[in-house]
């Protein structure tokens, strides 16, 4: 036997042997602890034959080198191809755990049913298999990776390599029913629903774009039921064949949020269906807020498609263009500034969003609106039909009307772009009419172009009125030239307001404010002796009532209705002077409030601290405080620089009173009449000569002094002062005192005053130069040669400089005599109060002079005094521009003395002389008010003792004489009158 055949005989034994132990051992079962080969690690492992193999494993660890299971999906698949396999060799599996590739089974198998559990899968279900088929009827499979439960039975065609399924599934909170037809590398499905709350499942399965994946996921909400869902699944390449997939599902009680940040609307049901890759969303009764949206839809375009896909939402709506639709567009960045608040729209708006943010989104719109009231930010009209088109940033408003309350009614075309918010076109104004008691503006059937910004605010551009309109919380108008605007407006007529700019702020027609500069005016009244003919000025209008103040608030004009209007002027002038320049007939019917300002009449200026003044056609009537008066008059020795007056104008007569009546003024054409209680009145020579501007003056005064030059006063119970064109005429009063003044019309001056009391005196030069005694003065002539007397009676003279003067000399210049002869002069005069430093007394006296103005001297032509003491008898001249005197005056003195030795003969004319009285001859000169004296007293004092011893020596002849009776008291000089 060759040695071939000796092998091949020993391997069939060995085979049969083996065989026949395997079998043996597998009838008998075989229990193994542990073994393993190859990647296979295998415990407690135990295997019997009866007719199929039964095996129990406790453990199997499989590690595989090729693939590795990723989910249920392709788990099911390879379970399913290894099933009919394993039911052909084994009778009964039963594996604990078998671990491959870390993924862990439990495996059971036996002819009537079949469990597996891994990570992936649970299937528990009855088998039965025919022929090439395996029939199961299913306890469950759950696909534990995406939490699919699914009740039914699967039949699994091994021949065909087919697999269907029809039964229930579940996921997550979804139960339906479901239909699959698989092959080896497609799936078709079919599936319904009950209701559920979210398509969120599936975006694990389907890519789709952010703002697809908002409307399939989170902009709807509600009920979702189902209807039918079906499509292809691709196995080999495990996903979702899109273009397969078609659906019908609804929602009831659904929320639809058009976009995050606006409120979703109420929707009874949506009705969705997909097809062709679109996907729409059918609104059933919806409602925003309160704003039913019928109508309505939003369709998804090219659903999977990232550079295709769009969402088009369609909003339909019979309702106004309210906030509710505002907040929607904004969302979508449309701004259409205008809301409408009442009336009937008819709202068509459809916004195309792509996917893509660098495709811009469509937005396609139209608004027709009927009767509708419509804001503008805050401001509101009307519009009794209009048209409104969208396209993208660009809305075309067409042949829309424009009605504001009362004053405006158009019809506008504009085009707005809603990005610049800016827009242009054209308005045709039927009428445009602003009243309040009077017309303010009326314009009729004018066209215009029309510019809009509607940026924060609305703005109105109307080119051909040179005006601005500003719609904000008011409406502001902005008239940039008046002139224009002249031709329609009756108010700027009838105040001549032809030019100007004016800014205006209208709440409604009878509720404005204004700002703004005018010219034209033509009122009374002026400032820095201009006429104000423009101004800048601000006020308002509200209900008939109106107020305009000068920028300054110098000039407030005020009128309520059916009142009068009130002017209030702060250091402005009322300029009434020049009748012909105003246009006015008749004065306007005017109240005037003045402060610190003037009163210019004719040719009077009062400056006025304040007043009322009432103009009247005819007349005007003023109560006034004037200050900075410039009257020659002074109150209780103050200058009256204020006075509270009242009165009345008109262009005849002015009549100005003060409160308490001391003090009336009459201003009648060329006549001026004055009465005056309790002033004082200033006249200065040389400044009130000739001043005076009316030809007739008139001036009656009660308790009132004339002051002369500042420094002369005249006392006066009474005055009256009469002056013409070549005459005038002053009579005074006071006390018993009578002093009359006449200037004729040749300039014959003619003066006599008459019982003047030493008290008049002494208020003229303001000192106590008399003191008792009556004064007469009676002059005639003219202002240059002016003769005059004054006589005086029982006086005395208490300060006067000249006199002062001599009396001081006197009394300190040497003794005249020896001591013993001076003695009784001066205890005479001591006694008889006549001569002492205190004053001179006057029995009686008088002078004569001579007055010329133009040489301004006073010539003294005679001067004579009697009094106790010592006599004057002298001669001057005064100049009176100088104010100086040059005098001489012979002074007769030692009167007592001489009294008593002229009783004694022959001794009278030893001692006295021929004359019988001492005296003595001194120059007065100097300056008034302190005036020098020089004498020949000394002289004649040490001449005395010479004078009296040839006396003596002739007194024999004379004591003869005396007594042959030639000589006797009566034929002597008397020794106390003058010398002549």
């Amino acid at each position: 036997m060759s040695k071939i055949n000796k092998l091949l005989i020993g391997f069939f034994l060995f085979v049969t042997i083996s065989s026949i132990s395997l079998y043996s051992l597998l009838l008998a079962g075989i229990k193994i602890n542990s073994f393993s080969f190859g990647d296979f690690s295998v415990s407690q492992f135990y295997i019997k034959l009866n007719k199929k193999l039964i095996v129990n494993i406790e453990k199997i660890t499989y590690t595989s080198k090729k693939s590795q299971t990723i989910n249920s999906f392709e788990d099911i698949k390879k379970d399913i191809e290894l099933l009919p396999k394993a039911l052909k060799i084994f009778e009964r599996i039963n594996i604990e755990r078998f671990l491959i590739d870390g993924n862990e089974f439990t495996i059971q198998l036996n002819d009537e049913m079949v469990y597996l559990d891994n990570k992936f899968v649970n299937i528990s279900s009855k088998i039965d298999i025919v022929s090439n088929q395996v029939v199961l009827d299913l306890y469950s499979i759950y696909l534990k990776d995406i939490n699919l439960l699914l009740l039914g039975k699967v039949k699994i065609d091994y021949f065909n390599e087919k697999v269907n399924y029809f039964g229930k599934y579940k996921k997550d909170d979804i139960t339906g029913n479901l239909k699959i037809d698989a092959t080896k590398s497609l799936m078709n499905f079919y599936l319904d629903s009950e209701s559920f709350k979210s398509l969120k499942f599936i975006k694990d399965y389907i890519d789709l774009d952010k703002d697809a994946e908002a409307w399939m996921y989170d902009n709807v909400k509600g009920d979702i039921t189902l209807k039918e869902f079906y499509g292809s699944y691709d196995l080999k390449n495990n996903k979702v064949l899109m273009k397969t997939l078609n659906g019908k599902a609804s929602i009831s009680n659904a929320k639809i949020s058009f976009h995050k940040d606006v409120e979703a609307l109420d929707v009874k049901q949506v009705d969705i269906n997909y097809d062709n890759d679109e996907l729409s969303f059918n609104l059933i009764e919806p409602k925003y807020k309160k704003t039913a949206m019928d109508g309505s839809n939003v369709i998804i375009h090219n659903l999977t498609s990232l550079n295709k896909g769009e969402v088009e939402i369609n909003i339909k709506a019979k309702t106004t263009l309210n906030k509710d639709i505002h907040q929607i567009l904004k969302a979508f960045k449309l701004n259409i500034p205008i809301t409408q608040k009442s009336g009937i729209t008819n709202a068509n708006l459809k916004l195309i969003v792509p996917y893509l943010s660098s495709k811009k989104m469509i937005t396609k719109g139209e608004f027709e609106i009927k009767n509708a009231l419509i804001a503008i930010n805050d401001f509101e009209f009307t519009s009794k039909e209009g048209k409104i088109l969208v396209d993208n940033n660009i809305v075309n408003i067409k042949n829309t009307g424009f009605k504001y309350q009362k004053m405006i009614d158009a019809i506008v075309n504009l085009k707005l772009n809603t990005k610049t918010l800016q827009a242009n076109g054209n308005a045709k104004i039927k009428s445009l009419y602003i009243s309040s008691e009077d017309e303010i503006l009326n314009i009729k059937n004018i066209e215009t172009p029309l510019k809009l910004d509607f940026n924060n605010t609305v703005s109105v551009k109307l080119d051909k009125l040179k005006t601005n309109v500003l719609v904000k919380d008011l409406v502001y108008i902005n008239i940039d030239d008046l002139s224009l605007l002249y031709p329609y407006s009756k108010l700027l007529k009838d105040n001549s307001l032809k030019g100007g700019a004016l800014n205006l702020s209208i709440k409604d027609e009878n509720n404005l404010t204004f700002k703004g500069k005018v010219s034209g005016l033509n009122y009374p009244i002026s400032n820095d002796s201009k006429s104000i003919t423009s101004l800048s000025l601000n006020g308002f209008i509200k209900n008939g009532d109106f107020e305009i103040s000068s920028s300054d608030n110098l000039i407030k004009i005020e009128k309520s209705k059916n009142q009068t209007i009130k002017i209030k002027l702060k250091n402005i002038d009322i300029n009434l002077k020049d009748e012909g320049s105003s246009s006015l007939n008749e004065f306007p019917k005017i109240d005037i409030d003045l402060e610190n300002s003037n009163l210019i009449l004719k040719d009077d200026t009062y400056s006025l601290k304040n007043a009322k003044v009432k103009l009247n056609p005819k007349i005007i009537y003023f109560d006034a405080s004037v200050k900075n008066l410039d009257l020659p008059l002074k109150k209780d020795g103050k200058l009256v620089e204020e006075l509270e007056l009242k009165g009345s104008y008109t262009k005849e007569k002015t009549e100005i009173y003060t409160y308490n009546n001391d003090l009336n003024l009459i201003l009648k054409d060329d006549d001026i009449s004055v009465d005056l209680n309790g002033y004082d009145i200033l006249y200065n020579t040389d400044l009130n000569e000739g001043t005076n501007s009316y030809k007739n003056f008139n001036l009656t005064a009660k308790k009132s002094r004339i002051i002369m030059n500042d420094k002369y006063k005249f006392l006066s119970d009474a005055l009256e002062i009469r002056l013409r064109e070549k005459s005038k005429f002053l009579h005074l009063q006071y006390k018993q005192s009578d002093i009359t003044f006449k200037e004729n019309s040749e300039n014959g001056i003619d003066i006599f005053a008459s019982d003047v009391k030493s008290e008049f005196i002494n208020a003229i030069f303001d000192k106590k130069i008399l003191n008792d005694g009556n004064y007469m003065l009676l002059a005639k002539g003219d202002i240059n040669n002016l003769d005059g007397k004054v006589i005086i009676e029982n006086s005395k003279v208490e300060d006067l400089a000249i006199l002062n003067n001599l009396l001081l000399f006197i009394h300190t210049s040497p003794a005249l005599i020896n001591p013993l002869l001076a003695v009784p002069s001066v205890v005479g005069m001591a006694t008889n109060g006549g001569f002492n430093l205190s004053g001179y007394k006057i029995i009686n006296g008088n002078i004569e002079f001579n007055y010329s103005k133009e040489k301004e001297n006073l010539k003294i032509k005679k001067l004579v005094t009697v009094g106790n003491g010592i006599d004057f008898d002298g001669q001057g001249d005064i100049d009176l521009s100088k104010m100086t005197l040059q005098s001489k005056i012979k002074m007769i003195f030692l009167k007592d003395y001489s009294k008593i030795v002229g009783a004694i003969p022959i001794v009278n004319y030893v001692l006295l002389g021929d004359n019988n009285r001492v005296e003595t001859q001194v120059d007065v000169f100097g300056p008034l008010n302190n005036p020098k004296i020089s004498t020949n007293l000394t002289k004649d004092t040490f001449s005395v003792p010479v004078n009296i011893a040839k006396r003596l020596l002739q007194s024999p002849a004379k004591l003869l004489d005396f007594l042959n009776g030639q000589d006797n008291i009566d034929n002597q000089e008397p020794i106390n009158k003058p010398k002549e």
